[in-house]
């Protein structure tokens, strides 16, 4: 699934780590074990595939990619220890990943520590943007922050919801959107009516939609990762929750309607895709066939998915970067080459912009709706945070 390749003898070595005459080394670190895998194997999959088609084209700038891919397990002291081996052992010129929010948020002290180019594209928690950090990008998804407040935003001004309920993960990403979501209608004077919380591994919210129920919401917002949030999506309906459900970009996955099941029908996610993975789009048909011809595992498990489409999009932007960057390849030059993106379009993923102090690539999403034949649709509405 991954290269792991060293330098070959002879070979001249650049100043720059990772950089020889004709190969670049890049470290690919997510979690590939854990609860966590879904998103790790997505980092790693949709990288992959972008690196081997730049390998199949010539490489950039006379070299080919090679890469080192180390799993965190779901763990951020394993993934501190990863990333740190990357950089002192492995000698990478830059870090693909990590793949998740706890994971990002315990690096940040590393990440500033190290200096490695480092580029996020499928974990959303704003500590590692919000404030920039020099050497680390991301594209993909909107950050928690902003998430937050377009879902708070959208539910009052497109669903016409006069009393919100909120459902969150207890962790760093349900902790970092609940709070975006309840901060954004308190400062529109929205009726936040319920907020409750639950744990990754929980499987029975009973006590909590039960609670949520006596409130009677117009929305119930939930703010957790895929297999929670549809858990909760098919109790609430069980228990006759009447509201319509708003889930987060995580929870927006392909598998998603099967595990609720019909209950799914009319709830809506946000989603940073330009296309959805399944769709009929040109885009989308071209990725499915290079994605399940390449990882007939990952297909079997209905993939490719959310993070696998992420990722692919991240790392043809990063990809960008180490093309604008030129030749004479550095750090410093390849940090300063990605500030100089705008728009920048990519197959699946919405445009990419950064900037000198601008580490925050997608400041816009899409809503998906899921149909009563549990297909789902993106609606003709595109929605950002002020």
């Amino acid at each position: 699934m991954c290269a792991l390749l060293v330098s070959t003898a002879g070979t001249a070595v650049a100043e720059a780590p990772g950089v020889s005459d004709d190969t670049l080394k890049i470290g690919v670190l997510g979690s590939l074990t854990g609860p966590l895998a879904i998103f790790g194997t997505g980092n790693l999959a949709g990288a992959t595939l972008a690196f081997e088609e730049v390998n199949e084209a010539g490489g950039i700038n006379g070299r080919k990619i090679e890469w080192v891919s180390l799993d965190d397990e779901s763990s951020p002291p394993k993934g501190i220890a990863a990333y740190k081996r990357l950089v002192e052992k492995e000698n990478v010129f830059a870090v693909f990943g990590p793949a998740s929010s706890a994971i990002g948020q315990a690096l940040i002290p590393t990440f500033k520590a190290k200096g490695t180019p480092t580029f996020v594209s499928v974990f959303s928690t704003p500590a590692v943007t919000e404030p920039p950090i020099e050497n680390v990008f991301r594209t993909g998804p909107m950050n928690d922050h902003q998430q937050g407040r377009a879902i708070a935003d959208y539910v009052l001004d497109e669903l016409g919801a006069k009393k919100v309920a909120l459902i969150r993960q207890s962790d760093e990403y349900g902790k970092r959107g609940g709070e975006a979501v309840i901060n954004r209608l308190s400062e529109r004077n929205g009726s936040l009516v319920s907020d409750e919380q639950f744990n990754l591994s929980d499987s029975d919210f009973t006590a909590q939609l039960s609670r949520i129920i006596q409130e009677n919401p117009d929305v119930l917002v939930i703010y957790g990762y895929p297999n929670p949030s549809a858990i909760i999506s098919r109790q609430a309906k069980q228990l006759g929750l009447g509201a319509t459900i708003m889930g987060s970009n995580s929870a927006s996955g392909r598998k998603y309607p099967e595990i609720v099941g019909e209950a799914a029908a009319g709830a809506q996610n946000i989603v940073t895709l330009k296309v959805l993975p399944e769709s009929e789009d040109p885009a989308a048909v071209n990725f499915r066939k290079i994605f399940e011809a390449r990882f007939p595992d990952l297909a079997r498990q209905g993939r490719p998915d959310l993070g696998d489409v992420l990722a692919y999009g991240g790392a043809q932007v990063f990809v960008e970067g180490l093309r604008r960057a030129g030749k004479d390849l550095t750090q410093p030059g390849f940090i300063a080459a990605l500030e100089t993106i705008k728009n920048f379009e990519s197959d699946m993923i919405l445009p990419t912009t950064f900037g000198p102090g601008d580490r925050e690539g997608n400041e816009a999403a899409r809503i998906i709706e899921i149909q009563s034949d549990l297909s789902r649709i993106l609606l003709p509405v595109t929605v950002s945070a002020d």
